[in-house]
């Protein structure tokens, strides 16, 4: 029993205090070259723990105006900085007919803004222990 006690209080401390935080998504650009549209950008985290990690995996969905557009599927192995913001680059591409084809290059082209929802998780590893954060952020962005 004390075993299984010290195995817990020991995870425990290894596991971050606090959540990596989403901060934004920046330098956002579309590649409309083939028929299926890619979503470059570059999220900006947070990670808010004095201790270092390892960022392993992205696994989340991307809505656009509360309309599915994209998932996220990324493996890594990014080293995080404690108590430091931190950018990954994605490429997601773009499912245009749940968003409207039409409606979709015209609002790209003119400048209309979006609710951009990523909903998912980042994997990240704290001396060789991997856990799960869950990200859910809201965030209106412009396109130009």
């Amino acid at each position: 029993m004390t075993a299984i006690l010290f195995l817990v209080l020991l995870l425990n401390s290894c596991a971050p205090k606090e959540q990596v935080v989403f901060r934004k998504a920046k330098n956002i650009k579309l590649d409309a070259v083939s028929n299926e549209p890619v979503l470059k950008a570059e999220l900006v985290f947070f990670n808010p723990n004095k201790t270092g990690a390892r960022l392993k995996k992205i696994d989340m969905d991307i809505f656009v105006n509360e309309k599915k557009a994209g998932i996220i599927h990324q493996t890594l192995n990014q080293k995080i900085t404690g108590n430091a913001e931190f950018m990954v680059p994605i490429e997601v591409k773009l499912n245009l007919k749940e968003l409207g084809l039409l409606d979709t290059i015209i609002s790209l082209f003119g400048g209309k803004k979006y609710t951009i929802h990523l909903l998912g998780k980042v994997r990240v590893s704290v001396h060789g222990l991997a856990v799960n954060v869950a990200v859910d952020q809201k965030e209106e962005i412009k396109i130009r």
